[in-house]
């Protein structure tokens, strides 16, 4: 089925716009809706603050239906991430379900270039420590701003296929995630037009698609085809079906 999703169910199910708004320089927000085979099956919205330390403090809602085959059930859960000031990399990431009474969740430190994954599930909990590896990436299943922080990786200037270690801690692992730029393009909108940058990103050996970000590589647009799954800009989904 989808296993982008079906890898999240199998280990966590509780039981059961224009540019992006900037409300000062240093807050940004962004919503997006989630489609499977074209209809509305969930959203994401984040929000960004710089706090007094000059970190970047990434927060976001989810909510999705998700399938096994059999039936279809809502999931919903929260993220947030400390990014550096002055590198840009995480310090810290958080991850855990707000439906059900479980209390599953996952948190991630970044120290002295150790990664610590305590994973809490079924009122257990496990840690795995691994290496921070040179140019590794933090973009987590079904968290869609995350691409966010990739592009910021890509080198614009070396272009072509670039390829990172992307920690998923679901797993406490990493597996390769790849970007290539593929050429600009613009979005007509009712006032005007959006230009974005059109990438594939590939979580190699397993699955591939594209994505669109604007001006400022924020994601506008994101495309899984084995997936059947499209991600988009909320205020860019003319007539969502339902």
């Amino acid at each position: 089925m989808h296993a982008i999703l079906l890898l999240s169910i199998g280990l966590f199910f509780p039981s059961i716009t224009s540019e992006p708004r900037r409300d000062a320089p240093s807050s940004y927000s962004e919503s997006y809706t989630i489609l499977i085979k074209g209809v509305v099956a969930g959203t994401e919205n984040v929000t960004e603050k710089t706090n007094a330390n000059g970190e970047i403090v990434s927060s976001s809602e989810h909510e999705m239906l998700v399938s096994d085959g059999v039936e279809t059930k809502r999931m919903a859960f929260s993220t947030r991430m400390v990014l550096s000031k002055s590198t840009g990399m995480p310090s810290s990431y958080a991850y855990w379900y707000t439906l059900g009474n479980t209390g599953d969740s996952y948190e991630v430190t970044i120290k002295n270039g150790q990664i610590t994954r305590v994973l809490n599930r079924g009122g257990r909990s496990s840690e795995v420590k691994v290496p921070l590896l040179p140019d590794m990436v933090f973009l987590d299943f079904n968290v869609y701003h995350q691409y966010d922080y990739l592009i910021r990786r890509y080198d614009t200037q070396k272009g072509g296929r670039q390829t990172f270690p992307d920690f998923l801690p679901l797993i406490g692992n990493d597996v390769p995630v790849a970007l290539t730029y593929i050429g600009d393009d613009k979005l007509d909108l009712k006032i005007g037009t959006l230009p974005i940058r059109n990438f594939q990103v590939e979580f190699v050996g397993m699955w591939g698609g594209t994505l669109a970000v604007n001006k400022n590589g924020r994601l506008v647009r994101l495309v899984i085809p084995s997936q059947e799954l499209e991600v988009v800009r909320r205020d860019l989904l003319a007539e969502p079906k339902q």
